[in-house]
């Protein structure tokens, strides 16, 4: 980020590419780890959060006037059929979900994912996620003491990709053994309404490709806190430490580096920042580690990873015919949510 340098001589941080909060939420749930935006086949929206304190879910429609009172509902995830999941401090760092309305929980230790089905109940599909060989990701992967995954973002074909937190800071994608790695190209991302497709039971899953940041996102970004997809398909990185969301490069199939396309520097946080989403008009939702269950998600503004010509076109004619009501702004939060 440039600086300007003042009248004294001295130089402070400039406020370019700085975001600021718009609103502010209160998440039932306390210790925000992981936040997502689910999104059906019929264009419902819904923003669904996870805590590294309890295996608990909670949710709420994104459809509706952004001054109605937000309806959260919550679930226990500790007594699905077939899940492994602890109840108390299950290790939940990231949540993803698929267009059948299944929830993908990723654990950092042990590191591993569940596919649940908050309808039927049931753990759809257990996944160990492994690390082969003995390079330097391999054996900080297998370290009991080191850091894993933190974000994750699904992928066609049944693969995942993963955000590595640090000592080193990685991307990784897993895929059942022997598959082919595909990278991930802008728009590559498991489609919206789409099912993840995957048998269910256990399974493992190895690494099939490891990028590591650039010297600019390395820099850019001390740690890898969260991944999301943004209205414009591109992939996002949160990351704790450097209080700033990136917007990365196309991965190459295969693995290699991470490349840096821009960043934004977050504004002053009572919190965390532990999970990132975005409304549909391309704002950051960025869900806060707290120990109340308190102020713990804001909506940041400007956009910063909305649609552009055809697709910006489509997105406001689909809510001028009804998607959102009274001419509100349905992908927008209200100031302060109402816990149920």
């Amino acid at each position: 980020m440039p600086a300007e340098t003042l009248s004294d001589g001295k130089k402070r941080k400039s406020n370019k590419n700085r975001l600021r909060v718009r609103r502010v939420v209160h998440v039932p749930l306390r210790e925000v780890s992981g936040i997502c935006l689910g999104r059906s086949d019929n264009g419902r929206m819904f923003l669904i959060a996870v805590g590294d304190r309890a295996a608990k879910i909670a949710w709420f429609s994104l459809s509706g006037s952004e001054d109605v009172r937000i309806d959260w509902h919550t679930r226990s995830i500790a007594k699905l059929s077939g899940s492994k999941l602890p109840k108390r401090n299950p290790q939940i760092e990231a949540v993803c979900a698929d267009g059948g309305g299944r929830i993908l929980l990723l654990q950092e230790t042990p590191p591993s994912v569940e596919l649940i089905d908050p309808k039927a109940l049931e753990a759809v599909a257990s996944i160990d996620l492994m690390v082969e060989g003995r390079g330097k990701i391999a054996r900080a992967w297998s370290d009991p003491k080191g850091s894993r995954g933190e974000g994750a973002v699904l992928l066609p074909g049944g693969h995942l990709l993963v955000a590595k937190e640090k000592k080193p800071a990685a991307l990784i994608e897993f895929g059942p053994p022997n598959s082919q790695s595909r990278g991930l190209v802008r728009g590559g991302a498991l489609a919206d309404g789409e099912p993840w497709p995957i048998n269910k039971g256990h399974h493992r899953f190895v690494a099939l490709a490891i990028w590591l940041p650039d010297k600019t996102l390395a820099k850019t970004c001390a740690d890898f806190s969260d991944l999301e997809i943004g209205p414009d398909g591109c992939l996002y990185l949160l990351s704790d430490k450097s209080s700033t969301i990136a917007r990365l490069d196309e991965l190459p199939a295969g693995g290699g580096t991470a490349g840096l396309l821009d960043a934004w520097r977050l504004g002053d946080l009572d919190g965390k920042p532990e999970g990132l989403a975005f409304s549909a008009r391309g704002r950051a939702i960025v869900g806060l580690d707290t120990r109340k269950a308190h102020r713990n998600l804001v909506l940041l503004e400007p956009a910063i990873a909305q649609l552009r010509g055809r697709g910006q076109k489509e997105a406001e004619t689909k809510q001028s015919n009804g998607e959102a009501q009274g001419g509100s702004k349905p992908t927008d939060l209200p100031v302060q949510a109402q816990t149920k």
